[in-house]
């Protein structure tokens, strides 16, 4: 009787955190690519660069390093709360295929989620981030990397992430909001911010975008001609439209973004414009992806010294599964005053090709 009263304690011990776990949902995720590209160049600054074979995990043509990869592992939690609610966590890190871990978190927050809306708190990405309508996002053929978008921008541009977010975002019908700051802890005054707002009409998603930053002081990182490796980025302000239709096979998206970033490192300010367009045909599991950017930047370090940048480039896609991706393609980028990428602080055109493919694995 005393044996069978003890397995019925232990029983109902090890049933408590069973029942408490009924309401939470916990997902490990995680997604890991690498790709091998030849790299090749012309022009002035190219003369220094030695092409041939590199294996990394995203860059772009001629930057071949693991640099704006969609490479990371995280944990998901959603708890149901009852009555329409949930309470959210998210905890994500940055990987790369040579090192594994780095020291760069991607999303670290928690939230609350219901009929209201959701709201977040902790490090994200802004609302200005479109990276993911790039079909080519995070190869080395990601117009972002490329000079056909503007890139990380510290947090401030497409991709990256910032730290002490407050957001706000909800789906009003066919309209869609999302609101954030980014709080500077040692002055509020001089916090980001941040929103997008989008329509769903039919087969078009038509969507507006902005950041403010006022003495932000975020560093640079390699990207679109307006940002770059060493730079420090103070006050910036970034606009943007946009459009993703889709209909049978096809889809196409296209954006215009006007920049203004103050340079504290050169004390000029940078002012630049992009405009990309990306097209796709679906044809089975191949994707066939075609995109197209420019540049154009005004550095303010003279009256005439400006920067064109060109980019385009061309891929397929076979989907193996929706896990699991691979790819292969072209990627070109050219700038007529040596100041893309890590072309920064020379002169003269140059242009870069990247020509290769690779494999994306999630889970």
């Amino acid at each position: 009787m005393k044996k069978q009263i003890l397995a019925v304690a232990v029983a109902g011990a090890f049933a408590v955190p069973a029942f408490a776990a009924a309401d939470t949902n916990v997902t490990l995720f995680g997604q890991l690519q690498t790709q091998v590209v030849h790299h090749s160049g012309s022009g002035d600054f190219a003369r220094d660069f030695e092409s041939g074979f590199r294996v990394h995990d995203a860059g772009a043509a001629g930057a071949p390093n693991d640099g704006a990869n969609p490479n990371r592992i995280g944990v998901m939690i959603n708890h149901d709360l009852g009555n329409g609610l949930t309470g959210l966590a998210k905890i994500e890190q940055n990987v790369t295929s040579r090192d594994g871990f780095d020291s760069s978190a991607r999303d670290v927050y928690v939230g609350l989620d219901g009929n209201f809306g959701r709201v977040t708190l902790g490090r994200m990405s802004t609302p200005y981030n479109t990276a993911g309508k790039d079909p080519l996002n995070a190869t080395f053929m990601q117009a972002r990397t490329n000079g056909g978008r503007i890139g990380p921008s510290g947090g401030l541009g497409n991709g990256s992430y910032l730290n002490n977010g407050l957001a706000y975002s909800n789906d009003f019908g066919p309209v869609s909001l999302d609101v954030a700051t980014f709080i500077d802890n040692s002055d509020d005054s001089n916090s980001i911010w941040s929103a997008k707002l989008g329509f769903d009409v039919g087969p078009v998603e038509v969507y507006g975008a902005a950041t403010w930053a006022d003495d932000a002081d975020v560093s640079g990182v390699a990207g679109s001609g307006l940002d770059g490796p060493g730079w420090l980025i103070e006050d910036a302000r970034l606009y943007k439209i946009g459009a993703d239709w889709s209909h049978g096979p096809f889809r196409v998206v296209g954006e215009i973004e006007d920049v203004k970033v103050d340079r504290v490192d050169l004390g000029v300010r940078e002012r630049g414009n992009t405009y990309f367009v990306s097209g796709t045909y679906t044809m089975g599991r191949n994707d066939f992806v075609l995109n197209l950017g420019h540049t154009r930047v005004k550095d303010g370090l003279s009256e005439g010294d400006n920067d064109n940048i060109d980019y385009a480039a061309f891929a397929v896609k076979h989907n193996f599964t929706n896990r699991v991706m691979a790819f292969a393609g072209v990627s070109y980028n050219s700038s007529d005053n040596g100041q893309f990428a890590n072309q920064a602080g020379t002169s003269g055109s140059t242009s870069f090709t990247g020509v290769g493919g690779g494999m994306r694995v999630s889970f």
